[in-house]
């Protein structure tokens, strides 16, 4: 604590720029020195309160560990009150005489750090002075909060200049920090009031709404006054456990080394004695007693092979089984092949009021002997390995271990420079193992012990060093929480100000926008009172004017509405095919407007033949949607005569180039299917690659050389593509407003991620598969506006059928279309109903075996007609499997005694008329054939 004295002289030099500072302000305003030029004044200034800095210096308080002085306050003062110049200047001249000042007695160890906080401290209130406080005086309040945060820095650069002997940088710290912080945050606060009560600035103003950087000003201190508060409350805590768990696991952990040391000497040196005892024994079978005499032995028992004491130098000990007492059974492991055994120092099973440390060594005609020592006995062969393990162990760097015998007497001395210091007391209240306080050497600390070999081992770590890294943690994170918390504080400052500066701007901008005709904006700026009005104002005045064109825009929307729902009905949809089996299809389009550009279409133009296009007209809104309707009539009516796919574009690319004199064009994607075979002849004009996934397979672009978009120049021919589809196969189109669709960011979505979405749920349908591509669009936008329009369409081929044959993917659920293929068949053929029954229970058993064991990617069932036989072929990719091979089974015996399997094929062969089986060129061939009788 600092004495009286020591305080007043501190306050009298915290007083000194008090003074200063209203003698100064009261010549620039009642004398001719306010008069001169401004820089004339400010380096006058400047040099006077350097003056005050280098007074301050010259009369420090000296503590002991430092000097304390308000030196910093100086050229707060000269710079927050009076000019950026002058607060520069003033700490210039005072870091500079500070750092002369180590040659005629100041310190040299705080040095640099006083003198760059010096310069600092003028550096920083001029930058306040100047963006801050915007050139003006501040409330006294921010003068003592500034001066407070500069002597933070002040002692922070402490820490930071002196890390190579942070102890003692920690106690100048700590004695000087409080006192410092609180003498200059006075003293600067203290000139401002004074200057304001001279100015007679009115403290108490009348209530009125706020102005939002005074408001955000003040809640904003509140809030981190107390995030401060609750932080170092918190802090504390928190390093205070940490600090003793810490402490804790060091006292144990050398105290557990110490115990180590101690045990390893006493079964040395137990054992060392215990072969002397056995070899003398082993040597003439001398007396044990004598032997016990000789080598001061307490207890020396001769065991069997059988665990039993057969002579002992305790009688009552002769015939007891080893195995009968807890202590004495673990000596057993000498007659399972142990040579040696020591144990600790421990009550006897005979005796357990007595303490005796035993080692076991095995004898040559079997059996072992135990020798047993008291603690007084084994205790003076280890006494020198006792003393220098406590001698030699440090904890910390002023703690150390204590050993103690079973009465609690020190039996070692810890030595230092000066003379030799012991502990005297017992310790009969604390707990083996738990922290406890006591006073060792002079100084309190925090001791634990625990007993081994019947001593007590005690290690001690003084209190100041075991808490000297939690101080200096709650110190320095304090202060910089405090720096911190002032950097926050100034940045949201200067970003309130700027918001001003941003209300006016969104105001200019939404008047810009309502005088180029945009009087949807709205202006609604009300972060404070002079903003709310002026929007009022503005909103007021474009009000009456948006009530007369409402109507207007109402009717507008109505018909645009209406066009668009006009233009979706144009869309085929899906339901003419939503029960076909042999492709499934979907088709969806979202406009960026009313109405939009893109569209698809789809229709069967002859039996086999299916048509499917994407197309994607350049622009938007009503020009779009009025040549997207011509582009589609007119790709359709060109399909529908039987053209092939390449004639159709070249025929629409003329009819569309005429009479384009807006210079539209389309990029379009179309395909004929056969679907019979598969086949797909394709013509691209421009658009987007499509995406094709092979059954089990993953989806990947399909790129292929484009042809010139359509509309775009006149002459054109335009070229096909042939492409092999197979069921299971898929197909999905799209229009660059899926690919193009940017998110907040101007990020695209991309060619990647429509690939990485649509192989995420490759095996879902193909209505599923367009959701979740517009899901993915639509989260990866998020609140970005729709720029383009958005049209996705999927197919995917079921099966294929070629006059009789069919070809599918073999799973469960296309026994059904099988099945159905082949009733179509026999319909056609006018079989008779006992045959089609006989022929579906065949294809049933026979395909479903290709489906449960062939494990086939792909299947081929043909019907072929000989008038009197009707023969069907199964043809398989599958690994090679016989159903023929099948057991037949005992259909004479009863059903729980028939085996399972077998029927099914049995039942076919008996049947058919044949059913023949190989495998040739990987393909499994099953031919079934069925004679067809007159009489059915």
């Amino acid at each position: 604590m600092l004495e009286l004295t020591t305080i007043l002289q501190l306050a009298a030099t915290a007083l000194m720029p008090v003074l200063t500072t209203v003698i100064v302000y009261l010549c620039e305003k009642k004398t001719s020195f306010g008069k001169l030029k401004f820089m004339t004044r400010q380096i006058i200034i400047g040099i006077i309160f350097g003056g005050i800095a280098v007074i301050s210096t010259e009369f420090g308080v000296n503590t002991g560990t430092a000097v304390m002085n308000v030196r910093d306050s100086a050229p707060l003062c000269a710079g927050i009150i009076f000019g950026a110049p002058a607060g520069i200047i003033a700490g210039i001249i005072g870091g500079i005489e500070r750092w002369l000042a180590t040659f005629w007695g100041a310190s040299e160890y705080t040095r640099i750090a006083c003198s760059i906080a010096t310069v600092l401290a003028g550096l920083f209130s001029a930058i306040l002075r100047k963006y801050m406080f915007d050139d003006k005086k501040p409330f006294w309040v921010y003068g003592f909060a500034v001066a407070g945060i500069m002597e933070i820095i002040h002692m922070l650069m402490l820490f930071l200049t002196n890390m190579y002997d942070l102890n003692f940088a920690f106690s100048v710290v700590q004695d000087c920090a409080i006192p410092m912080i609180l003498l200059n945050s006075i003293s600067v606060a203290l000139a401002l009031l004074a200057v304001s009560l001279i100015s007679k600035e009115k403290f108490n103003r009348p209530h009125e709404q706020k102005h939002i950087s005074q408001a955000v000003q003040f809640w904003l201190l509140i809030c981190l006054i107390v995030a401060f508060i609750v932080g170092n409350l918190f802090t504390v805590f928190l390093q205070t456990k940490i600090s003793d768990n810490e402490n804790d696991t060091l006292l144990r952990l050398n105290i557990e080394d110490v115990m180590a040391d101690i045990k390893a000497a006493s079964d040395e040196s137990l054992i060392a004695k215990a072969e002397m005892i056995a070899i003398d024994y082993a040597a003439e079978h001398t007396d044990i007693k004598a032997l016990a005499e000789k080598y001061n032995a307490t207890d020396i028992n001769i065991v069997d092979k059988n665990g039993t004491i057969i002579n002992s130098t305790t009688e009552n000990y002769i015939g007891y089984a080893m195995k009968d007492g807890e202590q004495s059974a673990e000596f057993l492991v000498l007659l399972e092949g142990a040579k040696v055994y020591v144990q600790d120092y421990r009550e006897v099973s005979l005796n357990d009021e007595q303490l005796i440390k035993y080692a076991g060594i095995t004898l040559d005609e079997g059996g072992f002997i135990q020798v047993g020592f008291n603690a007084e006995m084994f205790q003076g062969d280890i006494a020198e390995q006792v003393l220098d393990a406590a001698k030699n162990r440090h904890v910390g760097k002023e703690g150390g271990i204590i050993i103690c015998d079973a009465a609690w007497n020190i039996i070692s001395d810890r030595t230092t420079v000066n003379n030799t210091l012991s502990i005297n007391e017992r310790r009969t209240d604390v707990v083996a193992g738990e922290r406890f306080t006591a006073n060792v050497f002079g100084a309190d600390s925090y001791c634990m012990f625990s007993a081994t070999e019947g001593y007590y081992v005690i290690a001690f770590l003084p209190i100041e060093e075991a808490h000297f890294a939690r101080e200096v943690y709650i110190y320095v994170s304090g202060f910089m929480q405090i720096l911190v918390f002032a950097i926050l504080f100034g940045r949201l400052y200067f970003l309130i100000k700027s918001m001003i500066v941003e209300n006016i701007r969104k105001i200019n901008s939404s008047l810009a926008q309502i005088a180029s005709g945009n009087l949807n904006v709205i202006v609604d700026v009300r972060s404070n009172q002079e903003f709310a009005s002026l929007s009022d104002d503005i909103n007021s005045t474009v009000h009456t004017l948006k009530r007369y064109i409402s109507e207007a825009a109402a009717r507008i929307d109505k018909e645009l509405e209406f066009a668009k729902s006009i233009q979706h009905s144009a869309l085929p949809s899906v339901n003419p095919y939503i029960s076909r089996k042999d492709f499934d299809i979907y088709a969806d389009m979202f406009t960026a407007k009313e109405v939009g550009g893109d569209f698809y279409d789809f229709y069967q133009i002859d039996s086999h033949t299916f048509a499917i296009l994407m197309a994607d007209v350049s622009g938007k809104g009503i020009p779009a949607a009025m040549f997207m309707m011509r582009a589609k009539t007119l790709i359709k009516s060109l399909a529908e005569t039987g053209m092939s796919v390449e004639d159709v574009f070249t025929q629409a690319n003329e009819k569309l180039c005429t009479g384009n004199e807006a210079g539209m064009f389309v990029t379009a994607w179309l395909g004929f299917i056969d679907l019979s075979t598969g086949m797909v002849n394709i013509a691209n004009a421009g658009h987007n690659p499509p995406l094709i996934k092979r059954a089990n397979g993953e989806f990947e672009y399909l790129r292929t050389k484009k042809n010139l978009m359509l509309a775009g120049m006149e002459g054109i021919n335009y070229r096909k593509i042939e492409l092999q589809l197979m069921p299971g196969d898929q197909l999905f189109l799209y229009t660059d407003g899926v690919t193009e669709a940017t998110d907040a960011q101007k990020e695209l979505f991309g060619d990647d991620r429509l690939l990485e979405t649509l192989n995420m749920v490759k095996d879902k349908n193909c209505e599923e598969i367009c959701r979740s591509v517009k899901a993915a669009v639509d989260e990866f936008v998020g609140d970005a506006p729709q720029f383009d329009d958005i049209t996705m369409l999927s197919l995917k081929i079921g099966h294929l059928i070629n006059g009789g044959s069919i070809t599918i993917i073999p799973d469960k659920s296309s026994v059904e279309a099988v099945l159905e293929h082949i009733n179509k068949q026999m319909e056609n053929l006018d079989i008779p109903p006992t045959i089609v029954g006989k022929v579906n229970i065949a294809v049933d058993e026979l395909y479903s075996n290709i489906v449960k064991y062939s494990g086939a990617e792909l299947a081929e069932i043909a019907v072929e007609n000989h008038r009197t036989e009707f023969a069907i072929t199964f043809w398989d990719n599958g690994k090679q499997f016989d159903p023929l091979d099948a057991k037949e089974p005992d259909v004479t015996a009863g059903i729980d005694e028939r085996g399972i399997g077998g029927l099914g094929i049995f039942m076919v062969k008996k049947m058919a008329k044949s059913v023949d089986y190989c495998y040739e060129d990987g393909y499994n061939i099953t031919r079934i054939i069925i004679e067809i009788k007159d009489d059915e």
